[in-house]
C-alpha cells in the first residue's frame, strides 16, 4: 500500500522498511508495539498504522500510517492515530512521537498532523538526502 503513495513513501524510505518491520515483528507485544489494519466489510485492506517504542527518544512511535487512496479525506488515517493514542493512553503514556517526510509536494502531510493535534518539534533538512527532509511531530497523549 506504501507504494501508492509515493509522495509520503517514496522508493528510498520503502526500502528502509524491511529491517525496521522485522525489528518490529521480532519484538512485538501489546505492550511495546501493536500494528491495526482497517478493513472493508469484503476483508480489503484501506489502511494501516502501528506504534512501537523508540528507544533512541524513550518515546513511543507511530509508524507506517497508510490510507488507500480509495478512502482518503474520509477519517480513517486521524480514527487510526486515534486507536494508537488511546492505546498508549492506557499504557499510561503522556507523549507519543511521529517521523515523516518534509519536501515538496507533501505539505498535505504535515498539514495533516497539524490538524490532528501534532505539534512539529523539529524540522531536519536534507535528512535523508537533498529536498528530503525529517519532520519530528509531537503530540500530548490525555
Amino acid at each position: 500500500m506504501m507504494a501508492g503513495h509515493p509522495l509520503q513513501f517514496p522508493k528510498f524510505i520503502i526500502e528502509q522498511y524491511p529491517k525496521r518491520w522485522n525489528d518490529f515483528l521480532v519484538n512485538q507485544d501489546d505492550k511495546h508495539s501493536c500494528y491495526f489494519v482497517a478493513l472493508t466489510d469484503n476483508s480489503e485492506i484501506v489502511g494501516h498504522a502501528g506504534y512501537m517504542y523508540n528507544v533512541e527518544v524513550g518515546l513511543f512511535e507511530i509508524v507506517g500510517v497508510v490510507a488507500s487512496n480509495k478512502v482518503q479525506r474520509q477519517g480513517l488515517g486521524k480514527s487510526l492515530i486515534n486507536t494508537i493514542c488511546n492505546r498508549l493512553v492506557e499504557l499510561g503514556e503522556k507523549q507519543v512521537i511521529l517521523y515523516t517526510l518534509g519536501h515538496v509536494g507533501n505539505e498535505g502531510t504535515l498539514t495533516f498532523y497539524r490538524n490532528i493535534g501534532f505539534e512539529m518539534t523539529s524540522f531536519e533538512k536534507d535528512f535523508f538526502q537533498n529536498d528530503y527532509s525529517r519532520v519530528t511531530f509531537m503530540k500530548s497523549l490525555k
